[in-house]
């Protein structure tokens, strides 16, 4: 990625107010499950209702096939179901830019960026501005 590049993105990001990041060099916490990592940003940054959150966790959880890890720490989990844990916390976090880190460093078995195209899809991203940030030798699996 070229310097331009990156000013480019850092400039789309510091103009909006808030960023989810999905990066191999942000874990989620070990001690807590699935459902406490992705609730972690609904409850300390907004006044949604618990019922409410647990409610919209699971329909995520179930469009990315994922619902049967909702109590699993994050030993007990593959590196495919890591990843897609991290993007909806990311995504727990309205009006935001998600940032999405180096994905081939978390999807090492993954081809291409297709997998995480089809997550996005399913997710209706397309409401939200997602960030790509990779280094160059992976630039053929866009």
């Amino acid at each position: 990625m070229s310097e331009t590049e990156l000013k480019a993105r850092a400039a789309a990001i510091r103009s909006e107010q808030r960023v989810g990041f999905v990066s191999p060099d942000i874990p989620l916490l070990s001690n807590l499950s699935v459902y406490d990592n992705i609730s972690l940003v609904p409850r300390y940054l907004t006044t949604e209702k618990d019922d409410s959150i647990h409610a919209e966790i699971e329909k995520l959880l179930d469009l990315l096939e994922i619902s049967d890890s909702i109590n699993k720490k994050t030993f007990q989990l593959d590196s495919e179901t890591i990843f897609k844990v991290k993007l909806l916390r990311a995504f727990m976090l309205k009006d935001s830019v998600t940032v999405i880190d180096r994905p081939f460093v978390m999807l090492n078995t993954a081809p291409d960026i297709k997998p995480v195209e089809n997550m996005l899809k399913t997710l209706v991203a397309d409401e939200k501005k997602i960030i790509f940030l990779d280094f160059e030798w992976n630039k053929n699996k866009y």
